[in-house]
């Protein structure tokens, strides 16, 4: 075909997804699929039954010249197909679906296992997917039937305005039992398969979970068990942005069940989602999603807090929250509901520091961060990590870095 009729099909196919909200692709009459449009995936152990499954349908009916056919398959996935001419030459056709007409309950999920002769694991798997597709009525079938015909009529790829719609049944109950046998060992591995990836995906989680960096470098230095077939086969960035959604997700459920308070976690999962809607790339998609693993690996290993008894943890995230607000023993002691003495003891026997020791740390060490910043004077930093005092920031800085934040600064500014 010219480059102006590959336009207008395109231009066909389009239309057709956008009016129906249903995969849709062009199968030419070698029964190779060219355009696909729709975001459904079949899951790999199903893929052996259904993801050839439009090729298999036929499309160039012998008994009318009808060019609008509606599809019904005894997996009870229906499809409705277009078929494109050029004067008399068959161009192929347009195929919208898999859909169903029928609830995906779980008797008739049953049904299906049961009738097609699926090996009773699949279930599960097949239940999902199914509950993936559009339920549409007779009604929807027809408006789309009618709206492909309209198109079709329209344009310059029929001879005829023949609308009559034939309807073609489908039995592959007898292929399937030839095909299990094929598939036998393809199918068996299958659960090991996805076993497999969902034991490394609860490894990953677990090293994020403990903060164990040396093990997390490990499982993401091998990447075949991550690689995971795109959902939207036309928007592979979709697909992967959507992926690393999900991965964000977990990675923050993982860093919170590390006993990070989720207001830090909150913060950096924000961060992340931004930076992947805003990716332009698949690349720049993998790159941050290896900052996110070991972001979410650093944010345990600084701020976990699974070590420590409920109490010194409640006391540890209220100095952290309030770091720049006056602190004192009485003050924390009063926010947990714990007594001064107890609170002291715990802290000190859990943390091997004194309540004001651990303060003064926390502060020096947020202050450290910020004298990189030159727009902020000795005062101001004092302040931000909640000394009223400058002279006492000081004293307390130079106890434990062994200089002043004055010269603290220089000697980052020689190093740099």
């Amino acid at each position: 075909m010219a480059n102006d009729e590959w336009e207008q099909l395109q231009k066909l196919l389009k239309f057709t997804y956008n009016y129906s909200n249903i995969d849709t692709v062009f199968v030419q009459s070698g029964q190779q699929i060219t355009w696909e449009y729709g975001h459904i995936e079949v899951p790999e152990p199903l893929k052996g039954y259904f993801e050839l499954l439009r090729t298999k349908l036929q499309l160039q009916p012998l008994s009318s010249p009808s060019h609008i056919i509606i599809h019904n398959t005894s997996y009870k996935l229906n499809f409705i197909s277009c078929n494109l001419y050029d004067s008399n030459r068959y161009l192929g056709s347009i195929i919208v679906g898999p859909y169903l007409l029928e609830d995906p309950a779980a008797l008739v999920m049953q049904d299906i296992m049961f009738d097609n002769h699926l090996s009773i694991w699949l279930l599960p798997i097949l239940e999902q997917y199914y509950l993936s597709l559009p339920l549409i009525d007779v009604q929807q079938v027809n408006n789309i039937s009618e709206f492909l015909a309209y198109l079709a009529e329209n344009s310059q790829f029929t001879d005829h305005s023949d609308s009559a719609f034939e309807h073609i049944s489908y039995d592959f109950r007898s292929q399937n039992l030839l095909l299990s046998d094929k598939l036998k060992d393809k199918t068996d591995l299958s659960p090991s398969v996805i076993e497999e990836r969902y034991r490394n995906e609860n490894k990953m989680m677990s090293a994020i979970e403990h903060g164990e960096k040396q093990k997390l470098e490990e499982l993401l230095n091998d990447v075949t068990w991550y690689s995971i077939p795109d959902r939207f086969p036309s928007d592979p960035l979709r697909s992967r942005k959507n992926l690393t959604f999900v991965t964000n997700t977990l990675l923050r459920k993982a860093a919170e069940k590390g006993g990070v308070h989720p207001v830090y976690i909150d913060s950096i999962s924000e961060k992340f989602s931004i930076q992947i809607e805003r990716t332009a790339s698949v690349q720049q998609l993998s790159e941050l999603q290896l900052k996110m693993y070991y972001e979410y690996c650093d944010i345990v290993r600084e701020l976990a807090l699974k070590p420590y008894s409920p109490p010194i943890r409640n006391a540890i995230e209220y100095i952290r929250l309030h770091l720049d607000e006056e602190l004192s023993l009485e003050m924390i002691a009063q926010a947990i509901s714990l007594s001064m003495y107890e609170l002291s003891r715990l802290f000190k026997q859990e943390t091997g520091q004194s309540i004001i020791d651990y303060i003064n740390f926390q502060r020096i060490k947020a202050a450290v961060q910020l004298l990189e910043n030159h727009n902020l004077s000795i005062t101001d930093i004092a302040q931000m990590v909640g000394y009223n005092d400058v002279n006492y920031f000081i004293k307390v800085f130079k106890k434990m870095n062994g200089i002043t934040p004055k010269q603290f600064r220089k000697n980052k500014e020689h190093l740099q």
